[in-house]
This record gives structure tokens, sequence and C-alpha cells, in this order.
């Protein structure tokens, strides 16, 4: 697993390694940024596959002497919320191998992680005191619809990691939905009308 840093979260760990990115699959792929929300410093930890976001606040000094178990710490947590079971998360996390610190994944991530602090700013609700992990906030930021690249449709962030799941083999494949064509539809309906 790759964790791409941003400038601010480099500073802060100091102690970690900066290593070239190897080009992993990249829903193995997280980046990181801290912002300033509401006076509280967030840590966005965005996919850079599918920019499924999890926010997290009242980051220990500790947890940054350890970056790499607390981030992989982060993931599991959040997995496990979203259903997950403990099987299918050691198999992420298996086939995303060691984890290493390297630079954000391109541009494209880093706008990514821009987008989903300018959507936190919008965000009316206020950040839940003595909770790390901001629960309300990431389901905020996960319910702006995307189409990152690699997807065919438009979708909400947590269902596009759901099909990257179920891309892995990781959870079943859902059966296809059925998607109306409109233009038929509307061909078919035309006569009635008339």
């Amino acid at each position: 697993m790759e964790i791409g840093v941003t400038k601010i979260v480099k500073d802060r760990i100091k102690t970690t390694q900066i290593e070239e990115i190897r080009g992993d699959d990249l829903v193995f792929c997280w980046d990181t940024h801290l912002a300033k929300i509401r006076g509280r410093n967030v840590l966005f930890i965005v996919n850079a596959s599918n920019r499924y976001t999890i926010a997290m606040t009242d980051i220990e000094p500790r947890n940054w002497n350890y970056y790499t178990l607390y981030i992989w710490r982060v993931i599991h947590f959040a997995m496990q919320k979203m259903g997950y079971t403990d099987n299918q998360i050691d198999q992420y996390f298996k086939m995303s191998g060691d984890t290493t610190v390297t630079k954000t994944h391109g541009k494209k991530s880093v706008g990514r992680i821009n987008r989903m602090v300018l959507e936190a700013q919008y965000y009316d609700k206020k950040l839940e005191k003595d909770e790390k992990y901001q629960w309300g906030l990431s389901e905020y930021l996960n319910r702006d619809i995307c189409k990152p690249e690699g997807f065919e449709a438009y979708g909400y962030p947590f269902e596009l990691f759901k099909l990257d799941m179920e891309r892995l083999g990781i959870i079943q494949q859902r059966k296809p939905a059925k998607v109306i064509d409109f233009n038929r539809y509307i061909e078919k309906n035309q006569d009635v009308t008339d």
C-alpha cells in the first residue's frame, strides 16, 4: 500500500523516509493532507482510485511518529464501519503489499484532495468533540458525485470503493443494475401522448 503525503504532512512525519511511487493499483494508494476546518486540524485520507475520503481530527504526536501504522488502522476501522468483514479487510491489506510513504499520486490526486478540503468548508454541522474519526464529515464528503479515472459512470465515492472491492474479488459482484435508455423511453411514450 502506498500512502501519499502532501508537504504539510511530510513536515509532520520527519522521521519517515519518502519513497518513490511504485505504480501499484490506485485502489491501494491513499493520499493524505492536513488542513484546518473550523479551527481544528483535520487529516484527509483520500483513496487515489475512487476518491473515498476519511476525515480524522485530534491526531496525537505519537501517531505522527508511527504514521503508516496509524493510517493502516484508520483504513481498517473505516472499512469495518462500512460493513466489511475482518476476512475481507485482511484480504485487502494482503493484496496491497508492504506499506510505504510516497509523494502524492499526481496532480489529479492533489486536485481531489483540494476538492474534499473545499467541500469540508461547507459542512454545516460541528465536528464531533472527543471523536477522532469524524464519521459525519466523512459521510458528507463521500456523498459528492464524481467520475474518477477508470470508472465508466458517475457515482458516490463509497459506491465506487465498493466497485473496486468487487473488481479485486474481495466482495461478490452484484447483478448489473437495470439501466433505462431514456431516448428509447421517450420515443416509445411519444406515441402514447400524441
